[in-house]
């Protein structure tokens, strides 16, 4: 059986939703970037489309440079796109990779006992993004300087040094509609997640991968990668791309959950999506509401004869 360095050659690659989801960990690790095509079906993205299509339309442009005025958002898709969360956030190769490079193992001491906490990965943002004709090229960034994450430079992924520590973000992005060169695929150059800090990126047509998307699509990228949207230099498309970070289960969201999701809408979500989506205590003991999980002020019925009580590691009943 060939060895994994042996069946992927150099540079960032294309492979298949049926490719083992152990050679997708090492890809990532290697190139910080992966393309999986057909990850989804044209009528689940199409439907996709149709439910944020209003909020595409109403957005204004952005005032800043950050993204372009060509640029179109639909955020909070977790309250307006059901079939997104689904198919996208939900996706089991996706929460796999989330769990593999963002799940967070700690021991400590409780006096004279030791103990083990497991964070498991949240949502941090979700967005629809659409570049139309004439934006230019966004600024190349990492995901992760909003964590304010600091990297030293390596030489290549080693698990027992970086699993725990290195990323905060792992992203995701699903092509709405057809990606290319011409009409905004995202930029992206592969290795920069090994760089530290210091390590000014300097983009060339030799070191930079552009992620070209049939519609369904997807490409997997590590937040600590640098990227950015590309610019549209055609008359009438536009490139359209969805856009999911997960982040550590201790971090801050980057797009603010308990404040679009209502209790109402959060409970049409089944209760591992409602974890993910952070409703649910990061262990040892982040996030909870008079010391018990927060779903007790979605289901108070649940947890009106339970007591607060010390929480041991793998005990969410929502893993």
């Amino acid at each position: 059986m060939p060895s994994t360095t042996s069946k992927y050659p150099h540079g960032v690659q294309r492979v298949t939703r049926d490719t083992p989801v152990e050679d997708i960990f090492w890809l990532l690790k290697r190139d910080g970037g992966v393309v999986v095509t057909n990850f989804l079906d044209r009528a689940t993205v199409e439907q996709t489309n149709s439910e944020i299509a209003h909020r595409l339309e109403a957005d204004k442009p952005w005032s800043g440079s950050f993204f372009p005025g060509e640029t179109r958002r639909a955020t909070a898709m977790n309250t307006y796109a059901p079939t997104f969360t689904k198919t996208q956030l939900m996706d089991p190769i996706y929460q796999a990779v989330v769990r593999h490079f963002l799940t967070t193992t700690n021991t400590f001491w409780w006096g004279n006992e030791q103990k083990k906490s497991v964070s498991l990965p949240q949502i941090s943002a979700t967005t629809g993004i659409q570049i139309g004709p004439g934006a230019p090229d966004q600024e190349i960034h990492r995901d992760d300087y909003i964590h304010h994450q600091v990297h030293t430079e390596i030489s290549e992924w080693v698990d027992d040094r970086d699993l725990n520590t290195r990323e905060t973000a792992v992203g995701l992005f699903v092509a709405g509609s057809r990606a290319t060169k011409a009409n905004g695929a995202t930029r992206f150059i592969p290795g920069s997640h090994l760089w530290g800090n210091e390590h000014k990126p300097i983009e060339t047509d030799a070191n930079t991968f552009r992620a070209e998307l049939e519609v369904g699509d997807a490409f997997l990228m590590l937040g600590s990668c640098y990227h950015g949207g590309s610019a549209n230099k055609t008359a009438d498309q536009s490139r359209l791309v969805y856009a999911t970070f997960c982040t550590r289960g201790f971090l801050r969201q980057e797009e603010n959950q308990y404040l679009i999701i209502s209790p109402d809408s959060l409970k049409k979500h089944d209760r591992k999506t409602q974890r993910v989506l952070g409703w649910a205590i990061s262990e040892p003991y982040l996030g909870w509401v008079d010391f018990q999980d927060p779903l007790k002020l979605v289901y108070p019925e649940e947890f009106a004869s339970s007591a607060p009580t010390d929480l041991a590691s793998g005990q969410n009943k929502y893993n």
